[in-house]
C-alpha cells in the first residue's frame, strides 16, 4: 500500500514541472483554475469511491496533482511581486500553508467523527468551490475589479 501512495507523490512531483512551464508561458492563472477544478472533481469522485482501494488511490493522485500544481503556480506568482521580499513572502506562504493544513486536519477529524466520509468529502467540495469563486473573481486582477466597482452606475 505504501508503494501506491508513493506513486501519488511521484505523480504530483512530475506535474509540478509542467505547472512551472505553464507559468513561464503566461498560463499561470488559467492553470490555477484548472488545478482547482481537478481538486473539485477529485472530491466529488471521493464521495463515490466506496471501499475500492484503486479508486481511493486515483482520488489521492488527483488531489496531489491539483494541490502540488496550484501551490507551485501560486508561489511563482507570489515571488514575481518582489524579488527583494522573497524570503518574507516564502515565510508568510509557508506559515499560512501550515496553519491551513493544521486547521484542515482538525476539521476533517471532527467531520469524520460526526458524519463520516460524506461530511469530509462535502467539506472538500465546498472549499474547492470557494477557492474557484475567489479565483474567478480575482483572475482579472485587483485593479480590474476595483475599476469595475468604481465605474458601476450609481442607483
Amino acid at each position: 500500500m505504501i508503494g501506491l501512495f508513493g506513486l501519488a507523490g511521484l505523480a504530483g512531483a512530475l506535474v509540478v514541472q509542467h505547472a512551472g512551464r505553464l507559468h513561464d508561458r503566461g498560463w499561470s492563472v488559467p492553470a490555477t483554475g484548472a488545478a482547482w477544478l481537478l481538486a473539485l472533481g477529485a472530491f466529488v469522485g471521493a464521495a463515490f469511491v466506496g471501499r475500492s482501494v484503486v479508486l481511493v488511490v486515483v482520488v489521492i493522485i488527483m488531489v496531489d496533482i491539483a494541490v502540488q500544481g496550484q501551490a507551485l503556480l501560486n508561489r511563482a506568482r507570489l515571488f514575481a511581486i518582489s524579488a527583494e521580499a522573497r524570503s518574507r513572502l516564502n515565510t508568510a506562504l509557508g506559515t499560512a500553508n501550515f496553519l491551513g493544513g493544521a486547521v484542515g486536519s482538525g476539521t476533517a477529524t471532527v467531520l469524520w467523527a460526526a458524519a463520516g466520509w460524506p461530511a469530509v468529502t462535502l467539506a472538500g467540495v465546498s472549499l474547492c468551490c470557494c477557492a474557484l469563486a475567489v479565483w474567478a473573481l480575482g483572475r482579472r486582477g485587483p485593479l480590474a475589479v476595483r475599476l469595475a466597482v468604481r465605474d458601476r452606475p450609481q442607483v
